[in-house]
């Protein structure tokens, strides 16, 4: 019958936990190497066009974004949009997102936008983690869309203005307020025209 000591039998444990932990850093190491960057949204190419709001936006954005999120059935058209706090970026470019984005179709001579705007802005703070909602908006012109929304106090949402009418025609909008819910990818989950369908909405996020 053979006996090991006790220094032996540690000797061993020792080297055995030294194999297996240098192993799994091993392992760790070729992971991180493999893993790439989240590319950066689309936006104006003259970046001294965006002001610091515009950039903290995009940094977030960036960091938000989810690299694994398949984009490719997303509806959203690659169009040149303004942000109403600042700066431009490519609507296309909100996607992929941590969350269903809730497109608002809203225009600032539209009366009935002008009245469910407070709605709208307590239902995007309260839902936040839920679904994120971005308002984007055209005719008219960019003063009377900046002062939409701070008449309305709209601040939650992001609040986008298209001066070419591009963006609606590419997601076939033909009328004001038009809800539209895109899953993290892009991809058309309901629309609805109207006020805003709360309880629709959060039974599809």
């Amino acid at each position: 019958m053979r006996i090991h000591s006790w220094t032996s039998d540690r000797a061993l444990a020792m080297a055995a936990l030294g194999i297996a932990l240098g192993l799994t850093l091993a392992a760790c190491g070729s992971a991180t190497e493999s893993a790439s960057p989240v590319s950066p949204s689309a936006g104006s190419t003259d970046s001294g066009q965006q002001n610091d709001g515009g950039q903290e936006k995009a940094a977030k954005k960036d960091k938000d974004a989810d690299p694994a999120v398949d984009t490719s059935k997303s509806v959203l058209p690659s169009v040149q949009v303004k942000d109403v706090a600042g700066g431009e970026l490519d609507l296309a470019g909100l996607v992929p997102s941590q969350t269903p984005l809730l497109l608002w179709a809203w225009a600032p001579h539209c009366p009935v936008c002008a009245g469910e705007a407070p709605g709208v802005e307590a239902f995007a703070k309260k839902n936040a983690n839920a679904v994120t909602v971005v308002g984007i908006g055209t005719q008219d012109d960019l003063p009377q869309a900046e002062d939409f929304v701070s008449t309305y106090g709209v601040a939650t949402p992001q609040m986008l203005w298209d001066p070419g009418f591009e963006s609606w025609q590419a997601l076939e909008i033909t009328g004001q307020p038009t809800w539209i819910l895109l899953s993290p990818g892009g991809e058309e989950l309901g629309r609805w025209q109207g006020g805003l369908p709360e309880n629709e909405i959060l039974a599809n996020v």
